[in-house]
């Protein structure tokens, strides 16, 4: 009976979302606009190169022209920097492509150029095309120095209402990385404390171990039973699939593959559900079967292939003592999808968390989650404690930090369920201490952008500098 009533309630929460989906298709097209991903970043003397990053709100149906004015303050052009597409007469031509919401272009420095270290450059949107407008953030301000912010202020582009990219967010820098959540399947740990490998827990992925070694020997037989079991139901979750993703606290000892053994032959074959395309169409995106087994002591191999295969593919992973991982497609094989250790202080992305209908801890997967770096720390206070503008680094001390990746997860926003909207939580803000030790008060200001998901924004303040 308890099954019969939750099939109910579920089946009339999927009517209700769907009439919603009707809805809100049945609306006039939003007006367009084109905006830089960021106010300000700065370039550090170790970089030689930094891409500048424009989004529309959507897509452009023809080709967007888009003129960018640069303002130098003491730095000259092929002299100390280019542009690529190179600037004429101070200014800077863009287009957009049509089927496309983002543009960018690369200021290089010049080999062997001298620089002070209080050089700027100021971008400015001059025009865009009829089709949209210039929006808020229409300056870019590039410091040639690193840039430790005081105060900072973005919209992350998270891809619009599919939640299509994961964002990396370093707060210091005011610097964004927006990757597309299909770009990767697998991260392994490049610490030296052990080995260990992550899915991509912003895709509905997950993994079952099998009693077998031999992935030669392993064919779709292996996987019977496995459609409902190793894989995300969002209609009726199910405790049996707990074990088969990576616990959403980031605790390496919980991931859905165990740990990678020194003794080959207990290093067992892995089925990899990876989920299902970006989008409303559910489609999946198909199995894989692999096995990891050690690389001497500073590496990995993975052996994988589609599950009907007799033969494999084999690719050595080295680790980097830079990042915390190395990113690994089963397209594409080694890739760079996380930031180094020290580029990035939380991400925000679509996430395979747990949540409780009543009947025990199952896994789920959540919007708008904001994920802590692992040398991250965060410590929620509320307005009722101590009003946001108040909050001055006396008050550090009173805060408890927590280093888990899910200590914000969803806390920030509210709502989203039937006959629910989602809001921010305006009652609460968050203190981060970054990876330079760095304090800032952080609360979230948006959560879309002309009411749509996928845009949310950030404030942040600089308590206390490393």
């Amino acid at each position: 009976m308890i099954k019969i009533q939750f099939g109910i309630i579920l089946g009339l929460i999927t009517i209700v979302l769907f009439s919603e989906c009707r809805k809100r298709d049945s609306l006039p097209l939003q007006d367009n606009f084109v905006a830089f991903e960021s106010a300000a970043q700065g370039i550090s003397s170790s970089e030689s190169s930094i891409t500048v990053k424009l989004n529309l709100l959507n897509t452009t149906s023809t080709d967007l022209p888009l003129l960018i004015n640069v303002t130098e303050l003491g730095l000259t052009y092929s002299a100390q920097y280019s542009t690529t597409p190179a600037a004429v007469a101070g200014k800077i031509s863009l287009i957009v492509p049509a089927g496309s919401n983002k543009v960018s272009f690369t200021l290089n420095k010049i080999p062997n150029a001298i620089f002070d270290g209080n050089e700027k450059l100021i971008f400015d949107i001059l025009s865009a095309g009829s089709s949209v407008s210039i929006g808020v953030t229409k300056q870019f301000i590039l410091n040639f120095a690193e840039l430790v912010s005081t105060t900072s202020t973005a919209t992350i582009n998270g891809g619009g209402a599919n939640f299509g990219n994961k964002v990396f967010v370093d707060i210091s820098t005011t610097r964004q990385n927006a990757i597309l959540r299909t770009n990767w399947d697998l991260s392994f740990y490049t610490g030296t404390d052990d080995f260990r490998v992550k899915l991509n827990s912003s895709m509905n992925m997950m993994a079952k171990q099998l009693n077998k070694i031999d992935l030669n020997s392993v064919s779709s037989a292996d996987t019977i039973g496995f459609t409902n079991e190793v894989a995300f139901s969002p209609f009726a979750p199910t405790a049996i699939s707990l074990p088969y993703i990576d616990y959403p606290n980031g605790d390496l000892t919980r991931t859905a593959i165990a740990a990678i053994s020194t003794t080959a032959s207990d290093n067992r074959v892995y089925i990899v559900n990876r989920g299902s395309v970006i989008g409303t169409s559910g489609a999946s995106r198909g199995w894989k079967k692999i096995r990891i087994i050690r690389n001497g002591s500073n590496g990995y191999t993975i052996q994988y292939a589609d599950i009907a295969a007799t033969t494999f593919t084999s690719t050595d992973i080295p680790k980097d003592e830079n990042s915390f991982y190395k990113d690994f497609s089963f397209e594409n094989g080694i890739t760079t999808i996380e930031p180094t250790k020290k580029k990035w202080d939380f991400a925000w992305t679509y996430f395979a968390n747990t949540t409780n209908f009543g009947t025990g801890e199952v896994p789920y997967m959540f919007q708008d989650v904001v994920l802590l770096n692992r040398n991250v720390q965060a410590a929620k206070v509320l307005v009722s404690s101590k009003p946001f503008v108040d909050f001055a680094e006396a008050d550090l001390n009173t805060q408890t930090f927590l280093s888990t990746q899910n200590a914000i997860a969803t806390d920030w926003r509210s709502g989203g369920g039937p006959g629910t909207a989602p809001s921010v939580r305006t009652d609460r803000y968050y203190i981060i201490r970054d990876t330079d030790n760095n304090y800032y008060k952080l609360r979230f200001t948006a959560l879309t952008q002309n009411n749509e998901r996928g845009y949310p924004s950030y404030e942040a303040i600089l308590i206390k500098r490393g």
